[in-house]
C-alpha cells in the first residue's frame, strides 16, 4: 500500500514537472482539466460559508507536529520521524498545483491574445495617463454597492471570449470569509485564491470602493489566471465596462495605485506634480485616507516576511517579475487596448 502510494505520488509529480517545462501542456491542462477539477472541488465546499483552505493549512500543521511528537516520543531514528512530515508536505505541494498551480505554466495572456509585448513608449504612456484620469475623475461616485453587483461581475466574466482560455464562473463559487482575517491586513493581503478548494477568499477589512475590484481580482484567478498583471487588468476591464456605478468607480480607483507608481518612474517630477493636480481632490482626499487606513492596520515585520516569500514563490513559478508583476498591469492594458470589448 505504501509503496503503491508512493510511486501515485511520484508520477503526479512528473506530471507537474513536464508541465513546468511546457506551455503548451500548461494551456491543455488550464483549459481541460482545471476547469472540471476546479467545479467539483468548489461546489464541494459551497456550503461553507468560511474558508476550508484554512482549516486544511491548520489541520495539514497540526497533523505534522502530531506525527513528530509520537515520532519523537516512540524515539524513532530521525529519518523514520522525518519521512511521514516529508510526505503530508509533498501532498500538499501536489494538491497546490494539481488544484490550480500548472496555471502558473500556461501561455501568457499575451500569446492567447495574439498581441505582442511592446517596448516603453512614453508618448503612448502619457496619452493613456491623460484617458485614464478623465475617466476616473468622470467614474466618481459614492452610490452605495447593490446585492446584485457579485452576479454583475460574474456575467461580464461569461462574456470574455474562448480564445482568452478562462473558466466559466459557476452559480456557487462565491468568496469565502477569513477565520485569519486580521493577520491577513496586517500584511496588506485584501485577497487570495485558494488553491486546494478553488475558493476565493476577500479581506473582511476592505474598503466599499476596493470590493468589487477584489473581488473581481480574486475571481479571474478562480477562473484561471495565474499572473497578477493579468488579474489586475481583467478586474479593471470587468469593473469599468459595468453599468453599475459604484462598481465602475472601482476598477478605475482601484488601479490608481499602480497608476501613481508607474507614473513616479516614468516622468519627471513636473510632469508627476501636475498628474496629481488633475485627479478630483476628493478622489485624492479618498485615496489617502484608503492608504493611511491600511497603513495603521500593517505590521512591518510581518508584511517584509510575507512580501518575500511571496516573491519567491511568484518567480519560482516562472513570473520572474515576482510581486512587482502587479505593476505591469499598466503595461497590459495599454497592450491590449480596444482588443476586448465586454
Amino acid at each position: 500500500m505504501k509503496r503503491t502510494r508512493y510511486i501515485f505520488l511520484v508520477s503526479l509529480a512528473v506530471f507537474i514537472l513536464l508541465a513546468r517545462y511546457n506551455d503548451a501542456m500548461g494551456e491543455w491542462y488550464a483549459t481541460t482539466i482545471y476547469p472540471v477539477v476546479s467545479a467539483a472541488l468548489s461546489w464541494s465546499v459551497s456550503w461553507v460559508p468560511f474558508s476550508m483552505e484554512e482549516v486544511l493549512v491548520v489541520a495539514a500543521v497540526l497533523l505534522a507536529v502530531w506525527v513528530l511528537w509520537r515520532g519523537i516520543r516512540n524515539r524513532k531514528r530521525w529519518w523514520k520521524v522525518m519521512l511521514p512530515v516529508a510526505e503530508i508536505a509533498a501532498w500538499l505541494v501536489v494538491w497546490f498545483y494539481l488544484g490550480w498551480g500548472i496555471n502558473y505554466f500556461r501561455e501568457s495572456i499575451y500569446e492567447r491574445a495574439s498581441v505582442g509585448k511592446q517596448q516603453f513608449n512614453q508618448e503612448e504612456f502619457e496619452n493613456f495617463l491623460q484617458g485614464y484620469v478623465e475617466n476616473l475623475n468622470g467614474s466618481f461616485s459614492v452610490d452605495a454597492l447593490p446585492d446584485n453587483f457579485k452576479e454583475d461581475i460574474k456575467v461580464r466574466f461569461a462574456q470574455i471570449p474562448s480564445r482568452m482560455g478562462l473558466c466559466s464562473p459557476k452559480g456557487w463559487q462565491q468568496d469565502k470569509w477569513l477565520l485569519f482575517g486580521g493577520v491577513y491586513s496586517s500584511v496588506g493581503v485584501l485577497g487570495f485564491m485558494g488553491p486546494f478548494f478553488a475558493e476565493m477568499q476577500i479581506n473582511g477589512d476592505l474598503l466599499p470602493q476596493q470590493i468589487p475590484f477584489c473581488y473581481a481580482h480574486e475571481l479571474s484567478h478562480l477562473l484561471g489566471v495565474s499572473s497578477e498583471d493579468e488579474a489586475n487588468f481583467w478586474a479593471y476591464t470587468i469593473c469599468t465596462a459595468s453599468s453599475i456605478p459604484a462598481v465602475r468607480y472601482s476598477g478605475y480607483f482601484s488601479l490608481l495605485p499602480y497608476v501613481l507608481s508607474n507614473a513616479r518612474m516614468a516622468l519627471p517630477p513636473d510632469s508627476y506634480k501636475a498628474l496629481l493636480i488633475s485627479i478630483n481632490p476628493q478622489i485624492r482626499e479618498q485615496f489617502n485616507a484608503q492608504q493611511q487606513y491600511w497603513r495603521e492596520k500593517y505590521s512591518p515585520l510581518l508584511g517584509t516576511v510575507q512580501g518575500y516569500l511571496y516573491d519567491l514563490m511568484l518567480k519560482g513559478n516562472k513570473i520572474p517579475s515576482g510581486t512587482k508583476n502587479y505593476l505591469q498591469v499598466i503595461d497590459l492594458i495599454i497592450a491590449m487596448d480596444n482588443k476586448i470589448n465586454l
